[in-house]
């Protein structure tokens, strides 16, 4: 009996002790998981801020009267926006070379929805809405809309916000846009077996065009 009640006792002691290393493997499983994606999506928004804060540069008053918009060496800027797409140029690697740089949402089969981002050297000659699409991208995977937030949302000197749903592409209104904020959630593999819930990382950034 005594035997007995050694193994009853050891079984128990050993039950609980596996049961909260499973635990422990569990949270750092999630754990793992939100870190990665939390990782992802603070390089991408940093690439957005970058790019918004190149966009417009060199302008046409760098060089007077000497180019116009269809030349490769100015930049238009941003030429059209909406909560869900993003077209701009600017010189946005500091290497000399104006770029179109697209960045959109897309929707889809696995991996996507997604967030992807282009970049393609200006052609000369050609006016913004001309330029051809970016073949390769970098992008976010698994992008899931939270509660109708939209992906990009654009606002004027004085914080108020602008509507860009349907794309705005009206030079008047894209003159009033000087702050755009980009949020992202991203969702990983699987649930939380502890709230039962997906596992999902929301990161929003903020900004400015200083060229705009």
């Amino acid at each position: 009996m005594e035997l007995l009640l050694v193994v009853l006792l050891l079984s128990i002691i050993v039950g609980a002790l596996f049961s909260q290393l499973e635990r422990a493997q569990v949270r750092y499983r999630v754990e793992d998981q939100q870190l990665d994606l939390t990782q992802q999506e603070r390089e991408f928004i940093d690439q957005f801020t970058r790019d918004l804060h190149q966009a417009g540069y060199p302008s046409m008053t760098v060089f007077g009267t000497q180019y116009d918009l269809t030349s490769n060496h100015t930049a238009a800027g941003v030429w059209s926006i909406s909560d869900t797409e993003i077209h701009m140029e600017g010189d946005v690697d500091g290497d000399g070379i104006v770029k179109s740089v697209v960045y959109s949402y897309v929707t889809g089969a696995s991996p996507c929805p997604c967030l992807r981002r282009s970049s393609i050297a200006k052609v000369a000659n050609t006016a913004p809405s001309a330029q051809p699409a970016g073949t390769y991208f970098t992008e976010v995977d698994n992008i899931v809309p939270i509660n109708g937030q939209p992906v990009f949302a654009a606002y004027d000197a004085s914080g108020n916000s602008v509507a860009i749903n349907p794309a705005v592409t009206s030079t008047s209104v894209l003159k009033t846009i000087k702050t755009v904020r980009i949020t992202l959630t991203t969702q990983g593999q699987g649930k939380d077996t502890d709230t039962t819930k997906n596992i999902q990382v929301t990161m929003t950034g903020m900004a400015r065009l200083v060229n705009n």
